[in-house]
């Protein structure tokens, strides 16, 4: 049985396919369009659309939106080789409610009814179920792709749609269990009381925009908990891991963020950093952690379970992950790699195939790795065009890069599927020397060309990682912030951040064989099981998704060589000892 998951969400679109249970391929759109946050649409409203994004973002990183019949059938193409519905043999089509559905606002209805129609008309003949609840998306997401029988299941975002059941409100947070591939919902927690939603505004006030919060939690690590002293009053933690924040005399705002808007003045995009800045950071990634650790503690209470599955943007927030397995009795925590609203199209998918079609298979993925991968052909075709660079075939493409690195250089390394998620895990990956703050300099000046205060992950062979970092387990999704050994840090200060921290990826050779062989071809040439790895992306562009998305990147970021399957490849005007 093969099961279409779709999602369109204010967050970004993504599409999946699911066969007989397991995780066929999956693609976020802004990998096929190379806009970042590209947002699919209904037909004709685009424009209404864009006027929208224009109020509520502020930098030139403004989303993408994109016409659905203009971009569906690209998407369906990627993940079933087929570009309509007719052809693509699906059983069953599950979406979220998003962009491309009903509009319960009454200011927008009559604009979008006659486009949703059409839509329905394009999905005719294949049975759909076309409006799975955000959160309960999110929930399937996390249970049914975690290697987990049984277990609580926590959603934490900033906002689910607006819900008739709940009288046009919307779910913050959710709590649920996961049982015989069913899940159970345990209680909500509803808007405006939503950590998400203050994390995002806060971000913003930082000057930085929707979706990257990831940056504010990076600044967070310099500052301090001076402004944090100022919110005692201004949230409240309640029993069954509910929270809320306190609105103004006037009931017309949060206290909270009333205080951050007097605190400092809104920074401009791309503004300096003051210490303000940092210390505004500081506390809201600490309520974050408060809250998060709260809510576990409480759902571990409800269902005496011992394992944790996570889910929702907050769930891409590897520090607080990391005080939440520590600080709760739960044993293991699996957060998927696409937690956020881009892997809803997964939970679909797998609710279909489980629930509504009451499947019996159900097949755990090792990896995230479910782009598509490109043959030898095709990287030889987009090797052979007229680009400026020299190329040659390698045995062991791992050794060759392993010893370039090993003296320092930079290398793009492009194996196989991409990472579906926002996190490269060693397909999609700028790979650099760790031991050197000079590959961190290097990275942040000349190539990726990103903020100072970032720091830069490790992957570490797995059965090295307690080695190197206080571990709790292996971490594969670069999803958990731990403590490096103070004996270590020297050894390895590219990836150690101002606290000491490291957002670990582990590696294991059954999940990724031609990444492990890399990092292990590292170690035997500087006794470091490790190496430092970045996302293959530039600044404000997605993940690569082509080999020529790749060599593109080669020559507008100039790192020094590109390994694209087993082609070693440079630029001709440069030379590399041992290449030419």
């Amino acid at each position: 049985m093969r099961v279409l998951g779709l999602s369109f969400s204010g967050h970004g679109s993504s599409i999946c396919l699911v066969e007989d249970g397991k995780i066929v391929r999956a693609v976020n759109l802004e990998r096929l369009t190379r806009k970042k946050f590209s947002l699919v649409t209904l037909p004709r409203y685009e424009i209404l659309m864009k006027r929208v994004a224009m109020r509520e973002f502020q930098s030139p990183e403004e989303p993408e939106f994109f016409n659905f019949f203009e971009v569906f059938p690209r998407m369906l193409r990627y993940v079933t080789g087929c570009a309509n519905l007719a052809d693509a043999d699906i059983d069953l089509i599950v979406k979220t409610r998003d962009n491309v559905g009903r509009i319960v606002d009454i200011a927008y209805k009559s604009y979008f009814d006659k486009a949703y129609k059409e839509v329905l008309q394009f999905f005719a003949g294949v049975p759909q179920h076309l409006e799975l609840e955000h959160h309960m998306a999110h929930a399937y997401q996390a249970y049914l792709s975690s290697p987990f029988d049984e277990a609580a299941i926590l959603t934490v975002d900033g906002t689910g749609e607006k819900l008739e059941r709940l009288g046009l409100n919307s779910i913050s947070t959710t709590f649920c269990v996961g049982q015989n591939n069913r899940v159970r919902v345990l209680s909500e927690v509803y808007s405006p009381f939503s950590i998400g939603g203050v994390y995002s505004n806060f971000t913003r006030h930082l000057g930085f925009m929707d979706n990257q919060e990831g940056k504010t939690m990076a600044l967070a690590s310099f500052g301090t908990d001076s402004f944090f002293k100022e919110l005692n009053d201004t949230w409240e933690l309640l029993e069954n891991g509910h929270f809320k924040f306190t609105f103004n005399e006037l009931l017309s705002n949060q206290l909270i963020v009333e205080r951050m808007q007097k605190y400092v003045e809104q920074r401009e995009y791309g503004g300096p950093i003051h210490q303000k800045h940092k210390d505004m950071a500081w506390a809201i990634q600490n309520l974050t952690e408060i809250i998060l650790v709260h809510a576990a503690n409480a759902i571990y209470k409800q269902t005496g379970l011992k394992k944790l599955a996570l889910a929702g943007g907050v769930g891409l927030n590897c520090v607080a992950n990391a005080k939440v397995l520590s600080e709760t009795p739960f044993e293991e925590m699996y957060i998927m790699p696409n937690a956020g609203d881009r892997g809803l199209s997964v939970g679909c998918a797998l609710f279909g195939y489980q629930v509504l079609l009451k499947g019996k298979e159900r097949v755990a993925p090792i990896n995230d790795y479910f782009g598509r991968s490109y043959s030898e052909q095709e990287i030889l075709t987009a090797l052979n065009l007229p680009n400026g660079y020299k190329f040659r075939k390698c045995k062991n493409i791992a050794s060759v890069v392993a010893g370039m690195v090993a003296e320092q250089k930079i290398v793009g390394w492009y194996q196989g599927g991409a990472e579906f998620g926002p996190r490269a895990l060693g397909n999609r990956s700028i790979i650099a020397d760790p031991r050197t703050l000079d590959s961190k300099v290097r990275l942040d000046n000349d190539i990726k060309r990103r903020e100072w205060f970032r720091p830069y992950a490790p992957s570490v062979l797995e059965e090295y990682a307690d080695e190197y970092f206080v571990t709790n387990g292996p971490s594969p999704y670069m999803l958990m912030a731990v403590q490096t050994r103070p004996e270590v840090k020297e050894k390895v200060e590219g990836i150690v951040h101002v606290d000491g921290t490291a957002r670990i990826q582990t590696v294991n050779k059954e999940a990724s064989p031609r990444y492990y062989n890399l990092i292990s071809e590292f170690h035997k040439r500087t006794g470091i099981p490790l190496v430092l790895n970045t996302s293959f992306n530039a600044n404000g562009e997605p993940i690569v998704e082509t080999p020529t998305d790749a060599l593109d990147a080669l020559k507008s970021m100039k790192f020094d060589a590109l390994a694209l399957g087993d082609y070693l490849v440079w630029d001709e005007q440069l030379q590399l000892e041992g290449v030419n």
